[in-house]
């Protein structure tokens, strides 16, 4: 029994030397573990501490605030930015369009070809181009708000409307609006491509170009614009905006020429002037406004008797005024004057400077034309404007009815073959909304533009056009 026991013990004793000689080693490894991770602790540490000391050394800047809710998405931040706010936007439209004469544009009328050239010549399209799409860009600040846009549509420009069909498969992608800007308390300044500083209201048209040509000054144009409002009450404000633009006047000579540059605006050595007054309050609980506006920029042409300039300004009055009616209505319009008021201001039926060539004649285009052959410049004046009614049958239905001239000075085409005399657009439409992303339209226009009797009488059109709304 006892040599059992001393037996028993022995083993015991030999086991439990083995364990604790395990169990030395698993701590012993444990503690190398630790060591590890300590040492490694410290080196990110003093990686953190070095951080540390370099943003305390560097230029403070404003901390931007918290990212607003309800963004598309936000940017992963390029250059070492830190994400921006992002709001995806557009909308597709497909148009189907039927007219009854010939005009310079089918998927949209600038204006009509003379009667002799067009009458009775059927058009019918079906296109995407209308369609587009965008990028809000935004980011706040504790003082400040940066924000952008790039905005896009397909409508790139087709040489020679007249006689070259546009060619959807080969659609690329157009910028419309592309601009960057800072906004602070009651400042703006903006930059980039946008709409016009003058004569932003424009008539609700389905047709593409939004009264172009027949009485709505109507474009984008590259600026640098200063906006600042002055809070007059509760519900009024007065906004006043200045704009150094980039300004484009079409007339190029034939590209084996090479004396008007690109563009005559960019031989003037300075940008154009833009400048917009705008009063916005509320009448019977609804929109209202009242703005004044104007512009001025040069051109200028190296001719045969030297360079010459030509002088571009204008002034204009705008409203939009609700009507004390039951249903949500408007009354809006525009009246203009100008002088050499074409191109991208799309005044002056694209009439907004007459060449007199050594020949005697004279034209307002200058395609494969001399410079030896032209011996005077003159610009030509113009008057227009629109009025509109707009009116929200429901939430759902929303209809316009209106009217526009574009009236040039016919002292001022005098010798000029085809010039157009005048142009004007009558126009009804709607737009019903079966959901909010998803609707229909319609719109009827009759366009009628003025030539001499020479040159193949007015031009008359009829357009139908039917659309297909989706919103996102």
């Amino acid at each position: 029994m006892k040599r059992g026991l001393l037996i028993f013990l022995c083993l015991f004793l030999m086991v439990g030397m083995s364990w604790a000689s395990s169990e030395t080693d698993e701590l012993r490894r444990m503690l190398e573990e630790l060591k590890r991770e300590v040492q490694e602790l410290k080196k990110e540490n003093a990686e953190l501490r070095s951080q540390v000391e370099q943003l305390k050394r560097a230029p403070q800047m404003a901390a931007p605030t918290a990212p607003a809710k309800g963004h598309s998405f936000f940017s992963k931040g390029a250059y070492g930015s830190s994400p921006s706010g992002i709001d995806f936007y557009g909308f597709f439209k497909i148009d189907a369009v039927w007219q009854d004469s010939s005009a310079v544009g089918d998927n949209y009328v600038l204006w009509v070809l003379p009667g002799s050239r067009g009458d009775g010549d059927n058009k019918f399209t079906l296109n995407f181009r209308h369609s587009r799409f965008g990028f809000d860009f935004s980011k706040p600040y504790e003082n400040f708000r940066v924000f952008g846009k790039m905005e896009m549509d397909f409508y790139t420009q087709s040489h020679n409307e007249e006689t070259l069909p546009w060619n959807d498969n080969h659609s690329p992608v157009r910028a419309r609006r592309v601009f960057v800007g800072v906004e602070w308390g009651t400042w703006q300044l903006l930059a980039g491509l946008d709409w016009l500083t003058i004569s932003q209201l424009y008539p609700h048209l389905s047709n593409f170009p939004s009264g172009t040509f027949m009485g709505n000054p109507a474009y984008r144009m590259t600026q640098v614009r200063l906006t600042k409002w002055f809070k007059l009450d509760e519900t009024s404000r007065l906004k006043v905006q200045v704009a150094a633009e980039q300004p484009f006047g079409f007339p190029r000579a034939d590209r084996t020429w090479f004396i008007y540059d690109s563009d005559p605006s960019n031989d003037a050595g300075f940008p154009g002037i833009e400048g917009r007054v705008a009063y916005e309050t509320r009448l019977f609980g609804k929109p209202a406004l009242l703005a004044l506006w104007g512009h001025y920029s040069k051109e200028e042409y190296d001719i045969s008797t030297g360079e010459e300039d030509a002088e571009s300004y204008s002034v204009g009055l705008e409203a939009k005024i609700p009507l004390p009616v039951q249903k949500k209505a408007f009354l809006l319009g525009e009246i203009w004057y100008g002088r050499n008021f074409d191109g991208y201001y799309s005044c002056g039926v694209n009439q907004g400077t007459r060449f007199k060539l050594s020949s005697g004649g004279y034209t307002t285009g200058l395609v494969g034309v001399s410079p030896s052959n032209v011996v005077a410049v003159d610009e030509i004046d113009a008057w227009g404007g629109w009025i509109e009614l707009e009116l929200f049958w429901t939430p759902k239905l929303v209809t316009h009815f209106g009217w526009g001239i574009d009236n040039p000075d016919n002292d001022d085409l005098n010798g000029v073959a085809g010039a157009r005399l005048q142009q004007q657009m009558y126009y009804a439409n709607f737009i019903y909304r079966l959901t909010k992303e998803f609707g229909f339209g319609a719109e009827y226009m009759y366009i009628e533009t003025d030539y001499h009797k020479a040159d193949g009488g007015d031009g008359e059109l009829n357009r139908f056009m039917g659309s297909l709304y989706y919103f996102f």
